[in-house]
C-alpha cells in the first residue's frame, strides 16, 4: 500500500483497516512556541517506520500525541481502532508496546532476582512486577522471543545485572510478548556503546522480520540505526515534515542534509546508511 499522503482529504475516516495510526493535520503549541506544524502521517499494518531528525525536532512529542499522552492543539489522531475522541484510550493504549531507556530504569526497581525471562513474561499481562504464574506454553513463547532478540542465553540472568543493550533487547521481546499491535522504540540506543547498540539493533531487526504485520516505529537521530527491516522514514526538522515515504526514496544526501542543516555524504554498507559531514 502506498503510504504517500499527497492529496489526502483532511478529516476523512481511515481508508482501510490496514491503517493503524493516522495523524491528520496535527499542530502542537506550547505557549507561544510552535512544536509541531501540520503533521499528516499514516502508518499501515506491515510497515516499519523510522522517525528521523535532529534533537529538538519534535520526534518524541509527535509520538506522545500519537498515543494520547499529549493532546494536539489542532488536528486529530486515529490509534488502532478509532479517533482518540471516540475510543477508551487507556484500553487501546495497552495494545501499544513501548521500549525506551527510561522504561528499563523503571523495571530496575523490581526485586533483584527477577530474571530476563520473567521480564519478558510480564508483558503478556502488562505487569510491572514479577510474574507469579505462567503456563508452559507462555514460557515457551517467551523463550522463542528471547532467542529472536539474541538473548536466549540470558533467560535466568537477573535483569539488574544485564548490560543496557541486553535490557533493551529484553524489552523488545517483552513488547512482542504483550502481543502489541503497534511497537514504539523511543531512542532505544541512547547512551549505548557501539557493541551494545548493535545488539539492540539486531533485536529490532529480528522484531521487524519475525513480526512483519505489527508496525514498528523507531525514533532516532542517527541514520545508521535504521536497520534493513525498517521500510519507511519520516524526516522532521523544527516540527515540520521534510519528507516521508519508502526508505529508499527518503534516505538521500539532499533530504538528510536539509533535515540536519548540514552538507552530508552518505556511506552505504550493505543495507545500512551512515551520514558523514562534508568538510
Amino acid at each position: 500500500m502506498d503510504s504517500s499522503l499527497s492529496g489526502r482529504e483532511t478529516g476523512r475516516e481511515p481508508a482501510s483497516p490496514e491503517e493503524r495510526l493516522v495523524l491528520d493535520s496535527v499542530h502542537y503549541f506550547r505557549g507561544e512556541k510552535r512544536i509541531l506544524e501540520d503533521i499528516t502521517w499514516r502508518v499501515c499494518q506491515g510497515e516499519h517506520w523510522a522517525i528521523l531528525g535532529p534533537n529538538g525536532s519534535g520526534k518524541s512529542t509527535l509520538v506522545e500525541i500519537a498515543t494520547g499522552y499529549i493532546g494536539a492543539s489542532l488536528g486529530r489522531v486515529f490509534l488502532l481502532e478509532g479517533w482518540l475522541s471516540e475510543i477508551v484510550l487507556p484500553e487501546v493504549r495497552r495494545r501499544v508496546g513501548f521500549v525506551s531507556a527510561s522504561f528499563a530504569d523503571h523495571l530496575l526497581r523490581w526485586r533483584e532476582h527477577t530474571t530476563a525471562l520473567e521480564v519478558v513474561l510480564s508483558g503478556r499481562r502488562a505487569l510491572l512486577g514479577p510474574v507469579r504464574q505462567s503456563s508452559e506454553a507462555e514460557k515457551a513463547e517467551a523463550l522463542v522471543l528471547l532467542a529472536q532478540s539474541g538473548c536466549a542465553h540470558l533467560r535466568d540472568t537477573p535483569f539488574f545485572i544485564l548490560s543496557s543493550g541486553e535490557r533493551q533487547a529484553c524489552l523488545i521481546a517483552r513488547a512482542r510478548m504483550a502481543q502489541s499491535e503497534l511497537l514504539i522504540l523511543d531512542e532505544p540506543c541512547a547512551g549505548l556503546d557501539p557493541a551494545a547498540r548493535e545488539r539492540t539493533l539486531a533485536a529490532l531487526e529480528g522484531a521487524c522480520r519475525n513480526g512483519r504485520r505489527v508496525p514498528q516505529i523507531l525514533i532516532t537521530h542517527h541514520p545508521e540505526e535504521i536497520v534493513p527491516g525498517i521500510s519507511h522514514v519520516l524526516l522532521l526538522r523544527e516540527g515540520k515534515v521534510v519528507a516521508q515515504g519508502p526508505k529508499e526514496e527518503i534516505l538521500t544526501e539532499s533530504l538528510l542534509g536539509e533535515t540536519f542543516g548540514i552538507r552530508l555524504r552518505l556511506v552505504r554498507e550493505g543495507e545500512r546508511v551512515w551520514a558523514v559531514p562534508r568538510l
